[in-house]
């Protein structure tokens, strides 16, 4: 599914963003101090393009939401110009 970005695929992108090895512990901090901005990550399959604008909302650089997103998405979209 191209443009698209799963759950597991979300929690991965968390876990990254804060260095750890464990996605669930890092997902659940994530939507412990963002639930409110941005819903609850890491539970539907969303398009990227909402992803990226979710992301946009927290304290993490633009650059690096692009930069995991792709490692683990493998998509191009250019996240950071949303």
């Amino acid at each position: 599914m191209k443009g698209y970005i799963s759950p597991d695929q979300q929690r991965l992108v968390i876990e990254k963003l804060y260095y750890s090895n464990d996605s669930v512990t890092s997902t659940h901090r994530f939507n412990k101090k963002y639930k409110d901005k941005t819903g609850t990550m890491g539970q539907v399959t969303m398009r990227l393009t909402t992803f990226g604008r979710k992301m946009k909302r927290t304290d993490f650089s633009s650059y690096d939401v692009e930069r995991f997103t792709k490692s683990v998405v493998g998509d191009t979209s250019d996240l950071e110009s949303l």
